[in-house]
Order: C-alpha cells, then sequence, then structure tokens
C-alpha cells in the first residue's frame, strides 16, 4: 500500500503532543511495511533543521519539506476582519507548498493520502484533481472546539469578542468539508459523537492514539520530595491556561501545604513570561531536546486542562511511564482510563493538592497507580495492533 502523509508541520522533536501523534503513524507504518511518502511545511512558527532529522526519514518514498511563513502577523490579522475567511486556515495557505503536491501527486500514484488536521484540508481539491487516492483526515482535536473554550472563559471583552470570530469562521471552514473525506478517523468515542452531531455523511473509523509501549521505560518516581512536571508545545494556547491556572491557583496552596514539593514546566516554543518567572519552588525548563529523558525521573504529570479538544498524547506517554497523572475530567477525555484506578481526577486546585497531598502521604500509591496506567496502555492502546487493524479499513476503502 502506498500512503502519502500531508502536514502542516514536521514532526520532529519529539517534544510535543502534536509532532507525536504525527510521527506515530509515520513510523507504525513504515514498520508495517507500508510505502509511505510525506509532504511537510517546514514553518517559521516551528522550523526544523532537515539536516538534523533522525535516520527514519530516510526510510521514507519520498520526503520533502516546503517552507511556508505562518507567522501570525498584525496587519494581516486586522484585514482577516473584513473578510470571511479562517484567519486560522489562510496561515496554511502556500502556493509553494500546492505546487509541491502536484509534483508529487503528478509524479508519484498513492492508494491513500492521509491528511495531519484541518490545516491541509485547503489542498483537497488539488489532490481530486491530480490523483485517485482516497483521502483520509485524521483529527487529533475538532478545532473549533478549543477556540469555542478559550473563547467562553476569556474574561477581557475585547479578546473573547475576538476568540469568538475565529470560533465562528473556524467552525464554518470545519462544517463547509465535513462531506470532503473519504475516511474520517476521529480519535475519540466523543469527537466520533459531534462528527456525527455536527452532519457528517462520510464513514468514520475510530483509530485512538497508540503507543510502543515496550519503548517506553517504566519509571514511575516516588522519590521524596514528590515533583511535579508539566511538558507540551507552549504556544498553544490551552496549554499556557493550563499553566497560568497552576502558577496562580494550585501552586499557592502547593506552597502553603506542600512546602517540599517543586513544580517543573517544559515545553516547545515557552514564551518569554515564564522564562522570566521567579517563584518559589517553581523551575521552567523551557524546551527540552529529550521529553523522556526530562520525564523519567519526576513524579507526578499536572494536566489541569481546562479547554481544548481530542486526547492528550502526553497522558498516554506519562501513563505508559508508570507516572502518576492528576488531569481534570477534560484531560482524559478519549481515554478509558479509571480515576483512582489508572489516573486520579480534580476539579478545583483544592482538589489538585488534596490528591497530591495523598500521593505524599502513600508514596506506595504511584507504584499502584503506574502499574495499572502501564497495563492500560498494553492492553488497549497498543500501536502496532492499532495500526494494522487501520490499514485493514484503508485496504476495504
Amino acid at each position: 500500500m502506498k500512503i502519502l502523509q500531508l502536514v502542516n508541520r514536521i514532526p520532529y522533536p519529539l517534544n510535543d503532543g502534536g509532532s507525536i501523534g504525527i510521527h506515530y503513524y509515520t513510523e507504525g507504518f513504515l514498520q508495517a511495511g507500508v510505502s509511505l511518502s510525506m509532504l511537510a511545511m517546514n514553518t517559521t512558527r516551528h522550523w526544523v533543521d532537515t539536516a538534523a532529522l533522525p535516520p527514519l526519514y530516510g526510510e521514507l518514498d519520498h520526503f520533502e519539506a516546503i517552507k511556508v511563513d505562518n507567522h501570525i502577523k498584525p496587519l494581516d490579522a486586522l484585514l482577516n476582519l473584513f473578510k470571511d475567511t479562517s484567519y486560522n486556515i489562510d496561515r496554511f495557505i502556500s502556493p509553494e507548498y500546492e505546487q509541491a503536491l502536484i509534483r508529487l501527486l503528478q509524479r508519484e500514484t498513492f492508494d491513500v493520502v492521509q491528511l495531519e488536521g484541518l490545516y491541509v484540508v485547503p489542498y483537497v481539491n488539488v489532490i481530486r484533481q491530480y490523483s485517485k487516492a482516497k483521502i483520509s483526515i485524521r483529527q487529533h482535536n475538532i478545532e473549533y472546539r478549543i477556540w469555542e473554550r478559550l473563547a467562553a472563559r476569556a474574561r477581557n471583552p475585547l479578546k473573547k469578542a475576538y476568540l469568538k470570530l475565529l470560533t465562528r469562521r473556524l467552525k464554518q471552514f470545519e462544517l463547509q468539508h465535513l462531506q470532503d473525506y473519504d475516511l474520517i478517523l476521529p480519535i475519540s468515542r466523543e469527537d466520533a459523537r459531534l462528527y456525527k452531531a455536527l452532519g457528517t455523511e462520510q464513514p468514520m473509523f475510530l483509530h485512538p492514539f497508540g503507543i510502543e509501549v515496550d519503548k517506553v521505560p517504566y519509571c514511575p518516581s516516588d522519590s521524596q520530595p514528590l515533583s511535579l512536571y508539566h511538558i507540551g508545545a507552549m504556544d498553544w494556547l490551552p496549554n499556557q491556561e493550563s499553566v497560568d491556572w497552576l502558577l496562580e491557583k494550585v501552586m499557592p496552596l502547593v506552597r502553603k501545604h506542600l512546602p517540599g514539593t517543586t513544580l517543573y514546566l517544559a515545553g516547545r516554543n515557552m514564551p518569554e513570561r515564564y522564562l522570566r518567572l521567579k517563584a518559589p519552588q517553581v523551575t521552567v525548563l523551557g524546551e527540552v531536546p529529550d521529553a523522556l529523558a526530562f520525564e523519567r525521573d519526576k513524579s507526578i504529570l499536572v494536566v489541569p486542562l481546562l479547554s481544548g479538544g481530542g486526547v492528550r498524547i502526553k497522558i498516554f506517554q506519562g501513563m505508559a511511564m508508570g507516572k502518576t497523572i492528576v488531569t481534570t475530567p477534560m484531560g482524559l477525555e478519549g481515554i478509558e482510563a479509571q480515576d483512582g484506578e489508572h489516573v486520579m481526577l480534580a476539579h478545583t486546585p483544592e482538589d489538585f493538592v488534596q490528591r497530591i497531598a495523598e500521593l505524599v502521604r502513600q508514596p506506595g500509591k504511584i507504584q499502584e497507580l503506574g502499574a495499572a496506567a502501564r497495563q492500560l496502555m498494553e492492553e488497549k492502546y497498543d500501536r502496532k495492533r492499532l495500526i494494522a487493524a487501520l490499514l485493514e479499513r484503508y485496504a476495504a476503502l
């Protein structure tokens, strides 16, 4: 089978959920014997030196990275107010990328073109014109829901109004293209239900994130004092919202009740305001070259997700490592884990501190939760099995 992945970013280094989510398919397809190609945008916001890419990219039948300037430009954002298009999407429309896609489709024949998210959907018409390949879309998130939740939580009236505008236009774009695909790959049951509710008539195949558990080090840490950590792409607004909530609501209570507990913050594109932060019991590292190495000696992954959608890949990774996860119900969307058995749920800052305090008093609980989480990953989220099922579904197209 010949598959082409279209991506709006080079999924490397593997230091955030978006990159890991795309890499999951790239590596999984290659291991399954697929003839795989990738056409990527090398964007100014997520620029990658292609000379530094790992050997995996040499295994692709074809790999090409097209420079795309997707920086948010104040003037363009202002002018977009007078249009009816989505500025979120417009920043990924590139004549150079379109021409590279045309050249590739004229030269090669593919069975499936897999769109990695909404931002490469503008190229569907090009695929239909130059290829007979089936088109699938893998949605890590239903994008407009992220902005919808951010708008609902915004306090500044101007920011709220602007976020509502972005949400409305992004939703309009998603709805306009619901019927464009031969197969939709929702990542969670909730997303699948929402697609149905939005009116899609296209076939769907539920395909959750999977992980090669045997390649993830099992390293629960109950060394005292316990440490907290958060890692994620810090140019993603829901992650900034989570970290702000941790710093403003949770850490003052941690300092009061758990004075020996430190929070470590890591992630790509860490805003300067965090790097300049001087707060007791908080260490800001910014981007780390190896997420697994960063997480190895940390005890508790805190994910107080307040907005967003899809699934949190960092939670999958943490569970496979045997880490204790403290998260909100929203953070657990798309993962069939149970509170108190695989993870710990919390709703308020007080809940978060209470759950952390439980672990301080009962460090053995970390081992119990970690073992159960690891077992769940092995039983329900094994990547090899999930990729094989997807390839069967593609063959049926």
